[in-house]
């Protein structure tokens, strides 16, 4: 057993329980979770099927703030070994919180939850870390096909964090996904830490239920067979079990040591959409970021004035290089 600690929000279920599952053989295992008693239930699963005893639940809410902090400080005196990786695999759908609006902190649900939490929670957990790698699910509805009822477009994260939930909403947390790992693994290699920060794409898993529709029975049964067509016409399907292997690679694979600012879609490295790759978005997302949570700019690693974003192989780059904003 190693004496390396990994997380994993949403490790109670689905791609988080099966990444943990093939985690658990070599890290101590925190599976962050918001509901306490499903994750005990998940965490002593995992112990039986792997007979790891170093399992432990610790309650996230990432749509609470303060939720977040409560998990940093409960971390910082277990007393466990030092962390290795951070998960970001939790995410609602684009059904949003049922009942639910806005958050606590008056944020719309799906940007708190499926970026705003984690961009809190890893620059918290950064001072852990001496090495390490930090792995943000996203989804290839970052850059939906043409014929998907919903467009992509970046205003900026201040319109983004007050807007309402759906798809369109649901496909910008996900673009999010992708400019703050890319701004985070160019801050962390600026400042010279060998902490690696990737983006992970697990496909239309079918076996989730993450997209499980709610509405009456007609409703649900239309929405599961578009759901199924377009995953086969996006040709990205899988499931928690395939995906979690792939996703547990980007932990452990010493072939992903020193990869950082890459896309990964369920293993294979690939490029996202050209719009992902727009550093003055990935800079405006960062710094209202920062405003939202009421972290400093020295809490989190450093931009500085000659920054360049790592470098990818020619064969993926985007097709039209981003525009850098003037000087």
């Amino acid at each position: 057993m190693q004496d390396r600690t990994v997380i994993i929000t949403g490790g109670n279920t689905g791609l988080g329980y099966q990444a943990a599952r093939n985690l658990a053989a070599d890290f101590h295992v925190v599976l962050a979770c918001r509901s306490a008693s499903r994750g005990a239930a998940a965490a002593e699963a995992l112990k039986n099927e792997t007979g790891n005893p170093n399992v432990r639940v610790m309650t996230l809410d990432l749509a609470a703030l303060d939720s977040v902090r409560v998990f940093h400080d409960e971390f910082t005196r277990a007393g466990l070994p030092p962390l290795h990786a951070i998960v970001c695999n939790a995410g609602i759908s684009a059904a949003g919180m049922p009942g639910v609006t806005r958050t606590a902190d008056d944020l719309e649900p799906i940007f708190a939850v499926n970026h705003l939490g984690h961009f809190l929670l890893t620059n918290l957990l950064l001072d852990h870390m001496k090495s390490g790698r930090i792995v943000f699910v996203t989804s290839d509805l970052h850059n939906p096909p043409p014929f998907f009822p919903a467009r992509v477009t970046y205003r900026d994260a201040a319109t983004i964090a007050q807007g309402r939930s759906g798809m369109p909403q649901y496909c910008l947390s996900k673009l999010c996904n992708l400019y703050c790992t890319y701004e985070m693994a160019r801050r962390l290699t600026e400042a010279g830490r060998p902490i690696t920060v990737n983006a992970f794409n697990p496909g239309a898993m079918s076996d989730t239920g993450f997209s499980r529709p709610t509405g009456n029975v007609l409703t649900r049964s239309a929405v599961r067979l578009i759901g199924g067509v377009m995953g086969a016409l996006i040709g990205k399907q899988s499931t928690a079990a395939t995906s979690g292997v792939a996703l547990a690679a980007l932990v452990t694979d010493p072939r992903f040591a020193t990869v950082s600012g890459r896309y990964f879609d369920r293993g294979e490295e690939t490029k996202s959409s050209p719009l992902s790759y727009n550093r003055a978005n990935a800079r405006d997302l960062w710094q209202h970021s920062l405003t939202l949570t009421g972290l400093t700019a020295s809490a989190t690693p450093p931009a500085l004035p000659s920054a360049t974003p790592p470098a990818l192989p020619p064969a993926l780059l985007p097709a039209t290089p981003p525009a850098l904003p003037p000087a």
